[in-house]
């Protein structure tokens, strides 16, 4: 396997294990939200969120889209079943994370 592919999940993989990321990815497992409600719902900073978003984006953790003058973030290869979220990569490695 080419060594960018083991770049690629190894950010995939840094993009899901920090806790504000994580706490994003909390937010956005039921809908997908802007900035300024995922900011809300964390009680913090949007350019704390805004940062660690770029991050998750850049990963392909997340995706964005416009819609007028707010942009929409959705978790990408997200699927939830009961109360584990599985998080998948488009290499194929997942990550299963329990609901609280």
């Amino acid at each position: 396997m080419p060594a960018k592919e083991f770049t690629a999940r190894a950010e995939w993989l840094a993009a899901i294990g920090e806790p504000t990321r994580l706490a994003i990815i909390q937010t956005l497992v039921t809908e997908a939200k802007t900035v300024t409600q995922i900011a809300a719902a964390l009680q913090t900073e949007m350019v704390n969120v805004s940062h660690h978003l770029k991050l998750m984006r850049d990963a392909g953790l997340v995706e964005n889209e416009k819609d007028g003058r707010f942009v929409i973030y959705r978790l990408l290869g997200a699927k939830v079943s009961g109360h584990i979220l599985e998080l998948s990569h488009e290499s194929g490695v997942k990550v299963t994370l329990p609901l609280s």
